[in-house]
């Protein structure tokens, strides 16, 4: 008889966790569509998760990283990040943990993900499943011929993910704020 209560109970806690993404109105709607179109903004990230491959994996495991991270979730707090959009230019500056596939730059030492300038195929639209805003577009890396495919998704609780597929280098994720830019 307690078998079957506990695995009632642990099936009704799976069900309830289990809601559905709530539908927001007009305004809040509104508001997060603003983000794409008329509010310059700048997103500063939080979390980094890079794809965790096995050669990281490895390097990772040898203690390079400090306690509180991983190979597949890395703490940006006190790390210089930012993604900024203000009309049609976006620029950004993102550090990158995770594999690069071809060489890059000859004596470069700067390895972030780093572009300024307008986008090519730039598209905005409404992500109705999960309730928020996607962008969607490809940039150069700045001084270097490295492309990167960007989408952007903005929650209404103002919280962001960016995720980067790289022509040169392992995918990566970032989890982040988003806020009004200072005029």
């Amino acid at each position: 008889m307690m078998k079957t209560i506990a695995v009632f109970l642990m099936v009704v806690a799976v069900f309830a966790g289990c809601t559905a993404t709530k539908k927001l109105t007009d305004d809040q709607r509104e508001a997060l569509m603003s983000w794409g179109t008329e509010t310059p903004f700048e997103i500063v990230s939080h979390r980094a998760m890079p794809m965790p491959t096995t050669a990281f994996i490895a390097v990772v495991n040898s203690g390079i990283l400090s306690p509180d991270n991983s190979a597949g979730n890395i703490n940006l707090v006190g790390n210089a990040n930012f993604f900024r959009m203000k009309g049609d230019t976006i620029n950004a500056y993102l550090p990158f943990f995770g594999e690069r596939r071809f060489g890059g730059n000859y004596g470069s030492n700067d390895l972030a993900i780093e572009f300024d300038g307008i986008p090519e195929k730039k598209d905005i639209t409404f992500n109705e499943k999960n309730q928020a805003l996607e962008m969607r577009f490809s940039i150069d890396q700045k001084n270097d011929n490295e492309q990167y495919t960007i989408l952007v998704t903005i929650f209404s609780g103002n919280t962001t993910d960016i995720q980067v597929l790289s022509s040169e280098r392992s995918s990566i994720s970032y989890r982040g704020n988003i806020k009004p830019l200072e005029k």
